[in-house]
């Protein structure tokens, strides 16, 4: 994954200030929840399934996007039943002018995607009355998390828009965010750095540290180089041993190089969790991309495994059957926004709404494998997720 970050969509200037950048309306919230793709010269739609319980992005890069506008996906992920995210801020691969700007521009989207909101429930007509018992008394956490799953197996169309409303507003409130380099940064992680991470953890929306790891890979298409191995396990080594001291979850990016048949950067990963540490608070694998045996390894050391839009694709059967193996209170579902959007809408810009493909597929091939109930393998996703990140 090669990025610089910053402010997507749109840039701030003098006559459009951050709390001003604001893009088109994200949908009536009453409406099915589609996306379009072109296929064989004509342009096809595909509805979001209902979820089959609450769902957690547990990696979106909201500060990524190269078209969307990260209000709007906040609203979007909503009705597709998202309750919960946790994004990203890394200090050395974002482009933001520190810490502060960050923190501004995270609670800019936020106010702009609850203005989205709540215009939308009065917009939307719903009778007299509703849409203002939902949003005067909210949703307690209980019944935001029942929300979702009570609508399915209905179309998301059936939704009134104050609920879905009540919803998105639970979710905003709640997004989160990891602090850390990637790896690609490695050669430039500094004391400063290292300041950045723990200021970050003080804050109430920092939930931990992420991602962090080791990438071996050669980028072809941007003609990015690995970082020295020994440089990028120094620098994963002393991000991790913060989330040890400081007793909070930690994600993993773990890349091998595409010819590396002895998975190097998984194996020098694994003993750099042996010998730091695996935080109490937990420590999980990023978008999963391994198979069955050395995922048990990761398992064996306390970690949680999650799957993203990748374990879709057709190719990648030895990650389904990953999933399946998987113990149910170590699964996660994430999206990696705006990487890699899940089957059948590969190759479009990926959002967190479109987690509800990627949960629903691999939650139904693994009780067609195991014979669990797909809505019980759902739930306890959602679960694991909150345990780990509150």
């Amino acid at each position: 994954m090669s990025r610089v970050c910053g402010v997507p969509g749109a840039t701030a200037t003098a006559d459009a200030p951050l709390s001003a950048v604001a893009a088109a309306p994200a949908g009536s919230l009453a409406a099915p929840l589609v996306f379009t793709k072109h296929v064989k010269h004509r342009e096809k739609m595909y509805e979001v399934p209902a979820p089959l319980a609450p769902l957690f992005d547990t990696h979106a890069h909201l500060s990524c996007f190269w078209t969307k506008d990260p209000a709007e996906v906040l609203v979007r992920a909503a009705r597709a039943g998202v309750r919960r995210i946790v994004t990203l801020y890394d200090p050395l691969g974002d482009d933001f002018d520190g810490l502060a700007a960050y923190q501004e521009q995270l609670a800019v989207w936020l106010d702009a995607a609850r203005a989205l909101a709540r215009a939308d429930v009065y917009a939307g007509a719903p009778a007299a009355g509703e849409a203002e018992r939902a949003l005067s008394a909210g949703l307690d956490s209980e019944a935001a998390a029942a929300a979702p799953a009570a609508a399915s197996p209905m179309s998301n169309a059936t939704t009134a828009p104050a609920t879905v409303a009540a919803g998105a507003l639970d979710l905003i409130d709640r997004v989160r965010y990891l602090v850390g380099a990637h790896p690609y940064g490695a050669p430039d992680y500094t004391d400063a750095t290292h300041a950045v991470l723990e200021a970050a953890l003080n804050d109430s929306r920092c939930t931990g540290i992420g991602e962090i790891g080791l990438d071996y890979h050669f980028d072809a298409d941007d003609q990015i180089e690995a970082a020295p191995h020994d440089v990028q396990i120094e620098v994963m080594a002393r991000q991790l041993e913060l989330a040890v001291t400081r007793n909070v979850p930690v994600e993993l990016h773990l890349r091998n190089d595409d010819a590396d048949e002895r998975r190097e950067a998984h194996a020098d990963a694994r003993r750099v969790l042996v010998e730091v540490g695996v935080p109490a608070a937990g420590c999980v694998l990023h978008c999963f991309g391994e198979d069955r045996p050395t995922m048990e390894r990761f398992l064996e050391l306390g970690c949680h495994i999650a799957f993203g839009g990748a374990a879709t694709f057709k190719r990648n059967e030895h990650i389904r059957e990953a999933f399946a193996a998987c113990p149910l209170d170590r699964i996660l579902f994430e999206t990696d926004c705006p990487y890699m959007a899940p089957e059948p809408i590969r190759g479009l810009e990926c959002e967190p709404a479109m987690i509800a493909f990627t949960a629903d597929a691999l939650c139904r091939d693994r009780a067609g494998r195991t014979g669990e109930g797909a809505a019980a393998i759902a739930r306890a996703a959602w679960e694991n997720a909150c345990r780990l990140f509150g």
